[in-house]
């Protein structure tokens, strides 16, 4: 399945995509957000996950949001404060975690582990990303978005 937005390939450097969803490693990430703010795009959020082989991990309580735009908010400013947001929260986040802890949350994943993969090597930033043109078409009524 292709994501629901085609991001430009110098926001996805460094990015893998699985199912609907951009990711990124946890060190390519701060990087990434900052390319989408110089290239107009505004970061709602995102979470930790383990891609491995095996499957997808969600660590869907690990997430960095950001507050909804502002009625008054001009377009760069909000791209600039949710990348602010969202940055600040997954360094917390990192600095916070255990990972490999986290990973005994998922046997199968554990059971890699003990075949030796290096669970830390499939933890990824899943992150979203929407420029101006798309959060408006999301924001618009049904009735006013076009067919």
């Amino acid at each position: 399945m292709e994501p629901r937005f085609t991001l430009p390939a110098e926001l996805v450097k460094n990015a893998s995509v699985s199912g609907n969803e951009y990711a990124w490693p946890p060190a390519a990430f701060p990087e990434a957000a900052l390319r989408a703010e110089l290239l107009g795009f505004a970061c709602l959020g995102g979470q930790f996950q383990f891609r491995a082989q095996i499957g997808t991990c969600e660590m869907y309580w690990l997430n960095a949001d950001s507050t909804g735009r502002l009625m008054t908010e001009e377009w760069p400013a909000y791209c600039a404060r949710s990348r602010a947001e969202v940055l600040e929260r997954f360094r917390q986040i990192v600095d916070q975690t255990d990972f490999t802890r986290e990973a005994t949350n998922w046997p199968v994943l554990m059971g890699e582990a003990e075949r030796g993969l290096d669970v830390l090597s499939t933890l990824v930033f899943v992150a979203y990303f929407v420029s101006e043109q798309e959060w408006l078409a999301d924001a618009a009524p049904a009735t006013e978005k076009p067919t």
